[in-house]
């Protein structure tokens, strides 16, 4: 009968501290698998790019940005790689600047180096590419002046629209054509410089050319917005500028952008400086591009 007792004592024993350790565990009103889940979420690597923080922007409050403002702190916030995530740059307004990071839409943190400032008296000429963003709808695009009879509100075609040569069939750049901008929502791109907005191909590890959008270069890396809206960096060596403006004539053999990069191969049948785009065939079948989205420099 005593070792009955002693066998219940120790059991009772037991439960006693396994039921104190788990009072202990959640004493401050958490469980152990809610203190894992904070665990992971504090362990991702808010920037996870090869690429420098201390980016130097130069914006007053109210001015306007471009900045993936919504999905970078939501990934964050979820315990996900920001550099695995859609990152699409939304129209917002710049509220304060600092060193590396900066505040933007009133209370939102960002890295710099995902903000883009936008002038606040740009003018435009006719032809000039545009960066700026779909202004009926949303997202980072850029753009040809169409009109530039008032150059502070140009009116724009978009280039990162796709365009159809079916009359009957018009693409989105068509039913999206002469948008006229607000002032102080645009930036001139410039051929050549490295700037937001440029188009880059990048040369990734099967030494294939990667299509994107340049967001900084800096200390011989290069940030970019590619394929699917997500960034990444590159070594500088690694990245092409491609002109908007570039030198291509009818006739001539080029590379061309095919989903998420560049590929050759194919023919110029017809250019249209108007509307900055090139008609290219390959394999007898045609496809129109536009500017940024074919070169001979590959």
């Amino acid at each position: 009968m005593k070792k009955i007792y002693l066998l219940i004592a120790v059991a009772l024993t037991a439960m006693a501290t396994v039921s104190c350790g788990n009072a202990e565990n959640n004493a401050d009103g958490t469980d152990s698998t809610a203190t894992e889940q904070t665990t992971e979420t504090a362990a991702v690597n808010p920037w996870p790019w090869d690429f420098p923080q201390n980016v130097k922007i130069e914006a007053e409050e109210g001015q306007w940005v471009l900045s993936p403002y919504t999905f970078y702190p939501g990934a964050l916030k979820d315990g996900e790689d920001p550099a695995e995530k859609v990152l699409i740059f939304y129209s917002t307004k710049m509220t304060s600047v600092g060193d590396t990071k900066s505040t933007v839409n009133n209370d939102v943190e960002m890295p710099n180096a995902l903000i883009i400032p936008l002038a606040k008296d740009a003018q435009a000429k006719k032809g000039d590419i545009l960066l700026t963003w779909w202004q009926k709808g949303s997202g980072m695009k850029r753009a040809i002046v169409k009109d530039a009879s008032n150059p502070a509100e140009p009116k724009v075609d978009y280039l990162d629209m796709e365009y159809s040569d079916d009359p009957e069939k018009p693409g989105f750049a068509q039913r999206e054509a002469d948008q006229q901008l607000k002032p102080g929502t645009f930036n001139i791109l410039t051929d050549g410089e490295w700037q937001p907005g440029a188009q880059v191909a990048c040369k990734n590890d099967r030494g294939e050319w990667d299509a994107a959008t340049l967001l900084y270069e800096q200390d011989s890396k290069v940030l970019v917005l590619g394929f699917s809206d997500k960034v990444k960096a590159y070594k500088k060596d690694d990245v092409k500028l491609i002109p908007f403006k570039e030198n291509i004539n009818v006739g001539d053999k080029v590379y061309a952008k095919w989903v998420a990069g560049y590929k050759e191969g194919y023919t110029v049948t017809k250019v249209d400086k108007n509307l900055g785009r090139y008609w290219v065939e390959k394999d007898g079948k045609t496809e129109v591009k536009a500017f940024g989205e074919v070169t001979k420099l590959l």
